[in-house]
């Protein structure tokens, strides 16, 4: 067997393994997944037949309800906050319906979308985490500022098709004139198994079929702290050391290489 074909099984063993579909009426489907939310449950999504072609995938509100709960509230006040989470909605192509998270598409494309509707969760819920330290700026908005000011040409938000109809999110790409591209994802939290476990998902389902160097940058900037090697670890299950890395951005800032020599 290649290390292509196992990449690849190695992913889809995972999404059969870790997603859990149960029925709850005729109407909806519950997919339980195995990423954490605020309150350390699991993220738990909800699909329904629009009709026979159509889907919608929902978080029945409970994103905003967890970080109402939390004394957190969504608004033009709270700048970085609402920044983050507009954002995240554009980036991943996420409707507000009330305090529903959703997505609507066609059932072939429901891998997609699902994908899609968890990591827009994932991001959102970091605006729990930054307020706690009180930060005031995005740490993919801190890292952006770093490759500007450091005159690296760069392109953000890249979104890679996968053959299994499930695609893998990167923050920002980065060219070299070796052809050997820098696929980055940043994680404001150092140490949370949810974005270690995404990176290494994500890299498993990119590499077979991208040139490309995948660096895991983690947030120990404004959150002074060091990183867990289990986490590191997550990061890097099964990948080989010229294939992925993970630094801390307070690393990256003292020497840059690894963004700009593929």
């Amino acid at each position: 067997m290649g290390k292509a074909l196992l990449l690849e099984n190695e992913y889809y063993k995972w999404l059969k393994k870790d997603l859990i579909f149960s029925d709850i009426n005729d109407e909806y489907v519950s997919i339980s997944s195995p990423f954490m939310d605020t309150n350390f449950d699991n993220i738990n999504l909800y699909a329904k037949f629009i009709n026979s072609d159509n889907i919608e995938v929902s978080d029945f509100g409970y994103t905003i309800f967890n970080l109402e709960e939390a004394g957190i509230n969504l608004d033009k006040r709270s700048k970085v906050a609402w920044r983050i989470y507009n954002t995240a909605l554009k980036d991943f192509g996420v409707t507000r319906l009330g305090d529903n998270l959703l997505i609507r598409t066609s059932v072939d494309h429901f891998p997609l979308a699902k994908n899609r509707l968890l990591q827009a969760i994932m991001r959102i819920n970091d605006i729990a985490y930054l307020s706690k330290g009180n930060i005031k700026e995005a740490f993919n908005d801190i890292v952006e500022s770093f490759l500007i000011k450091q005159n690296v040409l760069y392109t953000p938000n890249v979104e890679i098709a996968n053959q299994n109809g499930v695609s893998s999110h990167f923050d920002f790409s980065i060219p070299s004139r070796s052809g050997t591209e820098r696929l980055i994802k940043t994680s404001a939290r150092p140490n949370d198994p949810n974005y270690a476990k995404v990176f290494n998902y994500d890299v498993k389902a990119t590499s077979p079929s991208r040139n490309a160097t995948f660096i895991y940058v983690v947030n120990n900037f404004t959150h002074k702290t060091t990183l867990k090697q289990n986490v590191i670890g997550t990061a890097l299950n099964g990948l080989a050391p010229e294939i992925a890395k993970v630094s801390g951005f307070n690393e990256i800032r003292e020497d840059n290489t690894l963004l700009l020599n593929a």
